[in-house]
């Protein structure tokens, strides 16, 4: 089958490798799409712990079931939608509702979507996988993996409808964020950032947007939440600045490891500022992303901006690195 492989940072090669078999509770699956994501540009650039080199590259995915192994909870012919990883569901973290947090999460995890076939691993395809309706597209249905790392953030946030949210950072998952706080009726979120087009689609998601220079601050002195995506240590610091007493600052975008950040204590303590910084998604958060996902009145189809093939990966990460685009699919 052909496989997209990442040989080493900024070097990817369209590869023949052997069509893996599935075991016992395994799935294979004819990849039909697979979207592209800001984790997979950061193995591309830099390398990353998690995504072994050489090794195929991809983990956002949808498709058909074509081969089952014994007890598997699919069979053949079944359109199916899930994302890489599943907890163990018995280690202290996930016995104190951490699933998130599992000490062997990630030791069995889906990587090679960007390729013809996908094994999905027992566990995963026990717990994180599910059926795909007609209704909803398999361009659509890859985003479940991302959707639930946002589902995961909110379930952390008390949100009312009328909460003031400020989302930092108009990529993929800021857009996310904007399409999740929409579908749960909170309807005053303001997003920020420098892309022109992407703070356009998020005009469309119904959010209020402006440049990240010009934050407005609501009626209130302050947002109630503040949600950073940009994963950079200085819009993480600069954060903070835009809560309410009493407010929550969410710092979701991953910076490079190794990096501090500083913080005004006078402020977080005076003011009684919540910092949050979730990781990874547990089964639930699975379970409400594909919730959104199922709901026609929302429309994530302007994330994904155009279908590419394995051939041009490398363009397709050039693109993604000079931020033109939000989401490419690929079809293997």
């Amino acid at each position: 089958m052909a496989a997209l492989v990442l040989e080493s940072p900024g070097q990817l090669s369209l590869q023949q490798i052997p069509v893996p078999s599935p075991g016992p509770g395994e799935l294979l699956v004819r990849v039909r799409a697979a979207t592209t994501c800001g984790t997979d540009l950061k193995a591309y650039l830099r390398g990353h712990p998690m995504i072994p080199m050489p090794g195929t590259l991809g983990h956002e995915y949808s498709g058909d079931v074509v081969a089952v192994g014994d007890n598997a909870p699919y069979k053949v012919g079944d359109a199916i939608m899930g994302v890489h990883s599943a907890p163990c569901q018995s280690c202290y973290w996930c016995l104190h509702d951490q699933e998130n947090l599992c000490e062997s999460i990630m030791s069995t995890k889906v990587l090679g979507s960007y390729a013809e076939y996908l094994l999905i691993p027992e566990r995963i395809a026990r717990l994180n996988v599910f059926l795909k309706p007609e209704s909803l597209s398999y361009e659509t249905a890859s985003l479940l993996e991302p959707f639930a790392c946002v589902a995961q953030g909110v379930s952390l946030l008390d949100l009312k409808p009328d909460s003031t949210v400020l989302v930092i950072g108009p990529g993929a998952i800021g857009l996310l964020f904007v399409a999740a706080l929409k579908a749960i009726g909170v309807t005053n979120v303001t997003l920020a950032g420098r892309n022109t087009s992407r703070l356009e689609v998020g005009n469309q998601l119904g959010a209020t947007t402006c440049f990240v220079t010009d934050i407005p601050l609501p009626s209130t002195p302050g947002f109630d939440f503040v949600i950073e995506c940009t994963g950079q240590v200085e819009v993480w610091e600069k954060s903070v600045d835009f809560a309410r007493r009493g407010g929550t600052v969410m710092l979701f975008g991953v910076c490079a490891g190794g990096t501090r950040a500083s913080f005004d204590t006078r402020r977080l303590h005076y003011d009684q500022i919540e910092l949050i910084s979730p990781f990874h998604f547990g089964t639930q958060a699975v379970k409400q992303a594909r919730e959104w996902l199922l709901n026609p009145a929302l429309d994530l189809t302007p994330l994904l901006s155009g279908v590419r093939q394995l051939d041009e990966a490398t363009e397709v990460f050039a693109d993604l690195q000079a931020s033109r685009g939000i989401k490419y699919v690929f079809k293997p």
